[in-house]
């Protein structure tokens, strides 16, 4: 199969009721794969049209190249806007948002060219549904009382308070977000990480990453010290000095570190 032979890269803007007219199409797509074939077509419909084609009327072999059309970053940005405004009804607005960098066309700068002022429609569903099961609830809690005790002990101002803190709530108010679908269920993944399974099929996990406790005395002991004080070595090659350890945090003290989300 061979790519459309061009004369010269298509470079134009849309006009007003060309763009009102690919984002109603947008708008009534029905989903997720309906929605992405629908900006597709509608998008290279109305580029092509200059030539006298569509997509369904190219010459035989031929297929679209869309570094061979380019068209004004506003109205690119209006689009690709629209889509992840339409996708937020089924969770997969952060999947098509990656897929249209590489199928739809190129940018250029034009500040003239028109973009309808119209209200974003917000599609999300009326309700997130949580399913948590009673080992995750339990994770929560206990994610809640670590960091509670963080802040007992060094103090609320603490960098190790601040830290926990704001990474649980971040990670918290991920979980009440709808960009991945409004049926999110949560279960434990370790005694303070959680596993979240999305309604869009998208897995991540919300994990604890504790603290190393080392050795401060010296800056050539590179010694690692567990909870019961004993001294351990990072690696085979790693130092460790003949002297008495300082731990970087106290034995009886509760584990500084923060939470990340991984995927």
């Amino acid at each position: 199969m061979t790519l459309l032979a061009m004369p010269a890269p298509v470079h134009r803007a849309f006009t007003a009721a060309e763009l009102t007219a690919i984002i109603d199409r947008i708008d009534a797509a029905s989903s997720t794969g309906d929605l992405l074939a629908t900006v597709i077509g509608a998008v290279y419909d109305t580029m092509l049209a200059d030539l006298g084609l569509t997509t369904g009327t190219l010459p035989n072999g031929q297929q679209l190249d869309p570094r061979q059309f380019q068209i004004p970053s506003s109205q690119w940005q209006a689009i690709t806007g629209a889509v992840t405004d339409r996708a937020a009804a089924w969770g997969t607005g952060p999947e098509l948002a990656m897929e249209l960098i590489t199928m739809l066309p190129g940018t250029y700068d034009d500040p003239t060219a028109p973009v309808p002022d119209r209200p974003r429609t917000d599609w999300r569903p009326d309700q997130l549904h949580l399913h948590i099961t009673r080992d995750a609830v339990d994770v929560i809690a206990a994610g809640t009382a670590h960091i509670q005790a963080i802040g007992a002990y060094y103090g609320l101002a603490s960098e190790q308070h601040l830290r926990a803190s704001t990474s649980w709530l971040a990670g918290l108010s991920r979980l009440l977000s709808m960009g991945f679908g409004a049926d999110t269920r949560i279960r434990r993944d370790g005694d303070l990480s959680l596993l979240v399974h999305t309604g869009s099929g998208f897995t991540y996990a919300l994990i604890f990453h504790g603290a190393t406790r080392r050795c401060t005395a010296g800056d050539d002991c590179t010694a690692t010290i567990a909870d019961d004080g004993t001294t351990h070595a990072l690696s085979s090659t790693s130092l460790i000095a003949d002297h008495d350890h300082q731990p970087s945090f106290p034995l009886d003290a509760p584990r500084p570190g923060s939470w990340s989300l991984h995927s």
